[in-house]
């Protein structure tokens, strides 16, 4: 390989593409995410999938089988969300006290998730104002008010709230309605209550979809994004060996990054990377444990240290929740390997005392899925079947759950998770799951083929 500008760069072009392809994956949650939160604060005004920077939007209505935006969307709660910039000051969140689950996940520019506040995390149910303060502020904040320190100053806010069905979504938007979002600078204007949002902006150019703009970004343009992100949003401590690698082919905060002074060939060499997260890749790096066909999550999700390769992974599938909050695990084939179809029926069995235990907060669901991802079109609009039916269990204190396309003739309907004819999987969902469901004390049983 010729001489580079470079001169610290690996020796080989094997290695130098090596060395981007590692930094690619170290790099793709925050230049995702960025292109997500580019879209997403895309408007004038909030709306409902929609907000300017620094404040909340609020879903209005449970995820139907006619939102094909979502993949493998939950019917339990309803989101709310904020993107915040946290380079010029704190900016501030009054939740009101609640009476259902309401948590507030935080998300680092790289996906991690420093804390959960809310129900089942800091703050509980009650009242609070937090105040988000990124990682270059120094100032004394008001009193009363709960600092949470976050590495980057990029953060992504995902509030879930307990929804029990549509006929609640009342219930939900009281809670919505009492929060607000606003810079420590507004505080004074009777605690953020007087506090007007400015309008925000509209691009056209803005209006893609994420993973298709990923793939569109090529190398060059992707790691010049990455630098430019990387001087507000450091990495964390224990990325100091790897980002001391990524300087010496010009990745790194306030560098200017060349492919083509890498030298000939690495431009076309590394032309993959745009690409490489797919669902190949990610089978190969998912991190999960089979329980009874049940496949669960890695529990460093949220948390995954120096692992770039699998933070990358769950990032291209959608984020996650830390496992102390909530466990999905899902279930694509059946014992024998061949994929769930729903011209089989099945039986869900849970043993006396056996239903996925949790905390006082917590509660679990089952949810169906087209191939695609979609929920099922069924006759009685039932996306997920679980603990908030009020299902009645069988003499001896056990619980089946019946799953299959077509209703039951008898009074099994109550017990009944509407499939679809074709190819089908499932997602069970223990929110502030029980110890002995993380440890694989308590397991999963077995689907049944009926």
């Amino acid at each position: 390989m010729e001489a580079s500008v470079y001169p610290n760069q690996p020796e080989t072009l094997q290695e130098t593409v090596a060395l981007l392809e590692r930094a690619y994956l170290y790099a793709y949650p925050l230049v995702l995410m960025g292109v997500i939160k580019d879209r997403t604060t895309n408007v004038v005004v909030p709306d409902a999938e929609h907000a300017p920077i620094n404040q909340l939007f609020h879903a209005q209505a449970l995820a139907t089988p006619d939102m094909v935006s979502l993949t493998r969307p939950n019917v339990d709660t309803v989101y709310s969300q904020a993107y915040l910039d946290l380079g010029a000051e704190p900016i501030l969140l009054y939740k009101p006290a609640t009476d259902r689950y309401c948590s507030i996940q935080t998300f680092d520019g790289y996906s991690n998730t420093p804390v959960v506040l809310g129900t089942g995390g800091v703050g509980g149910s009650d009242t609070a104002t937090y105040a988000f303060v990124g990682p270059f502020w120094s100032g004394e904040l008001p009193q009363g008010v709960t600092k949470v320190s976050m590495p980057t100053n990029f953060v992504w806010l995902l509030l879930r709230t307990k929804c029990f069905g549509v006929d609640d979504l009342p219930g939900v938007r009281e809670v919505q309605q009492g929060m607000r979002m606003y810079p420590l600078s507004a505080h004074a204007l009777d605690e953020g209550a007087g506090y007007a949002c400015p309008k925000g902006s509209y691009d056209p150019a803005y209006d893609y979809v994420p993973l298709e703009f990923m793939q569109r970004l090529s190398v060059q343009d992707f790691f010049t994004r990455f630098n430019g992100l990387a001087s507000g949003n450091p990495g964390a401590p224990e990325d100091a060996p790897a980002l001391a690698q990524f300087e010496t082919v010009g990745i790194g905060a306030g560098l200017t990054f060349d492919i083509a002074a890498l030298g000939e060939g690495v431009a076309k060499a590394a032309a993959y990377l745009p690409t490489l997260l797919d669902r190949d890749f990610s089978s190969a790096h998912a991190s999960t444990t089979v329980s009874n066909g049940w496949m669960f999550m890695d529990d460093r999700v949220g948390t995954f240290g120096t692992d770039y390769a699998y933070r990358a992974v769950v990032a291209f599938g959608g984020f996650a929740n830390p496992v102390t909050m909530a466990v999905y695990p899902s279930m694509v084939v059946d014992v024998a390997g061949n994929p769930l179809r729903g011209d089989k029926s099945y039986r869900l069995h849970f043993a006396a005392g056996e239903t996925p235990p949790h905390a006082s907060e917590g509660w679990w669901s089952l949810t169906a899925y087209t191939e695609a991802g979609r929920l099922i079109p069924n006759e009685l609009n039932r996306y997920n079947i679980g603990e908030v039916d009020d299902l009645p269990f069988n003499e001896d204190g056990s619980l089946d759950l019946y799953l299959q396309a077509e209703g039951p003739a008898d009074d099994r309907v109550r017990f009944w998770l509407p499939l679809c004819e074709d190819v089908f999987s499932l997602t069970m969902r223990i929110y502030l799951p029980d110890e002995r469901v993380l440890s694989f004390d308590w397991k999963l049983p077995p689907l049944e083929a009926v």
